[in-house]
């Protein structure tokens, strides 16, 4: 693959990231602040996290879709590969979540 292909590659699903997190904020519109935000912030990580395609090469990709191709081509138990770092990003994602959520709280009880 060419850098450019790599490069066009990566902006077509950064912009269909764009496009189903958009779609994600709209549906969420109706819950309470406490459910929306952890909701958009981890669905954001769990779409936007790269991880490395293989130790042999340079290219990344979506976390998620490593650990989906190495849990179900692999042979061995790869998926912790990606998917361990991957957990522990929607993990720091969920932290952000909720301090954000307690920081819009804290400002409406100021008020």
């Amino acid at each position: 693959m060419t850098t450019n292909a790599y490069l066009w590659g990566w902006f077509a699903y950064l912009l269909g990231c764009a496009g189903v997190l958009f779609v994600w904020w709209w549906l969420t519109r109706p819950l309470a602040v406490w459910a929306k935000v952890p909701l958009r912030i981890v669905l954001a990580a769990l779409l936007v996290t790269p991880w490395s395609v293989s130790p042999e090469h340079d290219e990344w990709a979506p976390a998620w879709v490593v650990s989906l191709f190495d849990g179900l081509a692999q042979e061995d138990i790869s998926l912790w590969r990606a998917g361990g770092p991957l957990l522990g990003m929607l993990a720091v994602a969920l932290v952000v979540a909720c301090l954000e959520v307690w920081r819009q709280r804290r400002k409406i009880a100021v008020q």
